[in-house]
């Protein structure tokens, strides 16, 4: 069990010392690794990053233009029923007879049903639009992801017949200086 010591809030070398050991793992056998150099994957990684990253950011300008276009035709909806429902109400206060408030109640609800019909389709098509787009983008972030696959396989392919060639070539013994009997 553990015991109290005097250590400051992060000292972590005395919390690891506290800790049980792990079992030691074996000796690895001699396996031809390959060098993984840092460039042979640099320049392959670097521009497919890019690919990636000019995918996102064109997935995140189209949803905001589409949600922006999305807000500000339901914000004029919104604005132009509630003008239209004031008129309404003033019209009604104006009728005289029975009939001529349910001439004035019908026009109004059909003209109502018609306008959100109309404005739940271009609500309906600009997020269609978006989707579109956006699946276009997707597919872009798919081919770039088939291309990372295929250029990090050849890179590994390249470190590893790098390492085969120099794991072919035969070594020789270092040469000892010989005494000359003189």
């Amino acid at each position: 069990m553990p015991t109290k010591s005097n250590t400051g809030a992060f000292d972590l070398s005395a919390m690891m010392a506290e800790w049980p050991k792990l079992p030691e793992w074996p000796a690895p056998t001699e396996w031809p690794m390959p060098s993984f150099s840092n460039w042979a994957f640099a320049e392959r990684e670097d521009r497919i990053e890019a690919k990636a990253i000019a995918s996102f950011q064109k997935m995140g300008q189209t949803m905001w233009s589409h949600a922006e276009k999305a807000f500000d035709d339901h914000m004029n909806f919104v604005s132009h029923r509630l003008h239209e429902d004031f008129e309404c109400a003033k019209s009604l206060s104006q009728c005289a007879a029975p009939e001529e408030t349910m001439a004035t109640l019908q026009e109004f609800y059909s003209r109502m049903a018609s306008e959100y019909q109309t404005h739940f389709e271009k609500q309906a098509a600009l997020f269609r639009d978006s989707f579109s787009e956006n699946a276009a983008a997707v597919e872009e972030l798919n081919e770039t992801a088939m291309e990372s696959v295929n250029e990090m396989s050849r890179a590994a392919e390249e470190s590893l017949n790098e390492v085969k060639a120099v794991a072919s070539k035969p070594k020789t013994a270092p040469r000892t200086a010989t005494k000359v009997k003189s």
